[in-house]
C-alpha cells in the first residue's frame, strides 16, 4: 500500500527534473505555456500547488498578460502534464 497521497501529489512540492531542465534549453521553449509555467520552477527550489497558484496569481495580477491567466486557470491540468511527460516530479 502507498500513504494515501493523491495521484500526483508530492508532499514536498514539484522540482524540475533534468528532463524539465533539458526542454528548456531549447531555442524558443518558454514561449509556450509549458515551457513558461517550467521556467518559474527554476529557482526556489520545489513549490507545493498552492504556492504555484500563488505565484501565477501574482505574475497574472501584475503582468495582465492573457498567457500568465491560462496558465493560472489551467494549472492544475499543466502540472499533470508536465508529471506524465518527466518534466516534474
Amino acid at each position: 500500500g502507498g500513504f494515501g497521497f493523491p495521484a500526483g501529489w508530492h508532499p514536498f512540492g514539484y522540482g524540475l527534473t533534468e528532463l524539465g531542465r533539458r526542454y528548456l534549453e531549447f531555442e524558443g521553449s518558454r514561449d509556450g505555456d509549458v515551457g513558461r509555467f517550467l521556467s518559474s520552477l527554476t529557482s526556489g527550489g520545489r513549490k507545493s500547488r498552492k504556492a504555484l497558484r500563488e505565484q501565477w496569481l501574482e505574475v497574472t495580477r501584475v503582468s495582465k498578460k492573457r498567457q500568465s491567466m491560462r496558465i493560472y486557470r489551467t494549472m492544475d491540468d499543466l502540472i499533470d502534464f508536465c508529471l506524465e511527460a518527466g518534466f516534474v516530479a
